[in-house]
């Protein structure tokens, strides 16, 4: 597992990211009734839960935001390495250097425009259209998936020059 790097630094981000992804995990769980009651109410009574499609919305920015993280640490992302596995382990280890590099460059910036998008959304007072809750918060959420995935990116940077400079 790539929690190695520096190994309170690796252990403590690694708690972290898993602590996001059971909150994230468990907005599933509220996703997942929340869409069943709101089908039967539909199809049994004619009476949707109003905002459950507005509500699903915000609850699904948490679950992706939140699950990103852990999934960097547990290699889940897709890759395509059909190519890369024929060379060394040294040279898929600067390889994944790089894209570590490029990963924390990209969501650096998401985190970074997620901040100035919450913010005049805040100074807008801008809410949803059915229930409305202001938006702020759940860019705020973006902010901190997306931030907490550099610092799981971080670990595996570490790893991978590890893996460089050995032998």
């Amino acid at each position: 597992m790539a929690k190695e790097a520096g190994h309170f630094l690796g252990r403590s981000i690694f708690s972290l990211s898993r602590g996001l992804n059971i909150v994230g995990v468990s907005i599933l769980i509220v996703m997942m009734v929340l869409t069943v009651a709101d089908v039967s109410l539909r199809y049994l009574i004619n009476q949707p839960i109003p905002g459950a499609f507005e509500l699903t919305e915000f609850l699904l920015v948490i679950l992706a935001s939140f699950g990103l993280a852990y999934t960097a640490f547990q290699n889940g992302h897709v890759t395509v390495d059909l190519v890369l596995e024929r060379f060394s382990p040294k040279t898929q280890a600067v390889v994944d250097t790089i894209t570590c590099l490029i990963s924390i460059g990209v969501f650096a910036t998401v985190a970074w425009a997620s901040i100035l998008f919450a913010r005049s959304e805040w100074k807008a007072k801008a809410v949803s259209t059915v229930l409305l809750l202001p938006r702020f918060p759940f860019i705020l959420v973006v902010v901190l998936g997306s931030a907490v995935l550099c610092l799981a990116l971080l670990v595996n940077l570490l790893n991978s020059l590890n893996k460089v400079v050995k032998k």
